[in-house]
């Protein structure tokens, strides 16, 4: 293996290295000039050593697979296993974390596993141990991590509302996401993650935004923004509207009629869609979200559209 080779070597390559040295080392056939390799190419650079650390932390990817398979071969694998039954094994191991790593990703995984989460169509309100109040939105969900030095909510899918309250122990209140985490400072606002960026928008005090790559952003009352891991991408100012969900209305004042489906989709068990026919057609009206039915029967009434119904949940807004 070359230095070079090793040099150019992304990190999956580097894995998969690292893979195959756990399969020489679990095989009981590996020789000494072999293990004295394994030692130059493990302390040749730290990326191999990071590579190494992956391959040896793959037990605790596994530890949810049914009756923990896999973990306690990764722990004490059994001696002289022949290389042959060792490539095996591992790749039916690595072939298990990829599928649940994969599975851990799904929103039907996070609302399961998750602290606090609510259904499509469902919402929620949480009172914290300090007098915080997070409202969840339809299909979100949330983990609460609270101890002497941090108040800490990570927001795992969908849309919450937060208003914070004032901590005695003066404990900092985040917010963590898939793309970085939001410090409040004393403030009402609101955190939607989406599965390319995240919505921020304050309406009380502020929040400093840190990005995971970018730099920090302050943001004050009456603005909004949307950041990735790399940074800030807009600020606008924010608009009220967006938070009428928490009284369970749905504000429209011309809005696109595919971007007022698409809203109210969230808010609807099963397929709700809108034909692009109709969908610069324009809406304007406060809409109850609790009966969605209603307003979909309203929009036939205000405009030149029918419901094309295969089922009940299979609903297709389209020209009349």
């Amino acid at each position: 293996m070359s230095s070079a080779h090793v040099a150019a070597a992304s990190a999956d390559a580097l894995f998969h290295q690292a893979l195959a040295w756990q399969v020489t080392l679990w095989s009981g056939e590996v020789s000494d000039a072999e293990r004295a390799e394994f030692e130059r190419w493990l302390h040749a650079d730290p990326a191999h050593q990071a590579a190494w650390g992956k391959a040896q932390s793959l037990h605790a990817r596994l530890a949810d697979l049914p009756a923990g398979l896999g973990a306690q071969v990764l722990r004490a694998p059994p001696p002289r296993l022949g290389r042959r039954r060792a490539l095996g094994m591992l790749g039916w191991l690595v072939g298990g974390a990829l599928a649940l790593q994969g599975a851990r990703q799904t929103p039907q995984w996070q609302l399961a596993t998750a602290d606090h989460a609510t259904r499509r169509g469902e919402r929620r309100q949480l009172v914290l141990e300090d007098g915080t109040r997070i409202d969840l939105n339809s299909a979100s969900a949330v983990d609460i991590h609270y101890d002497d030095e941090v108040r800490r909510i990570t927001l795992r899918h969908g849309e919450i509302f937060i208003a914070t309250a004032k901590d005695p122990a003066r404990r900092p209140f985040t917010v963590r996401t898939g793309h970085g985490e939001i410090q409040a400072l004393g403030t009402r606002f609101q955190v939607h993650q989406e599965s390319a960026h995240v919505h921020v928008a304050v309406f009380d005090g502020a929040v400093a935004v840190r990005p995971a790559q970018g730099p920090e952003r302050r943001l004050d009352a009456g603005r909004q923004a949307y950041f990735d891991a790399s940074g800030v991408q807009v600020e606008t100012a924010a608009e009220p509207a967006a938070i009428a969900w928490t009284r369970g209305q749905l504000v429209a004042e011309r809005l696109r009629l595919d971007e007022f489906i698409a809203q109210l989709a969230r808010h609807r068990p099963g397929f709700l869609r809108c034909d692009p026919a109709v969908a610069e057609l324009t809406i304007s009206g406060v809409f109850p979200l609790d009966d969605t039915d209603r307003v979909l029967r309203a929009l036939t009434e205000a405009l030149p559209v029918r419901l094309s119904q295969v089922t009940p949940y299979w609903v297709t807004v389209t020209p009349r």
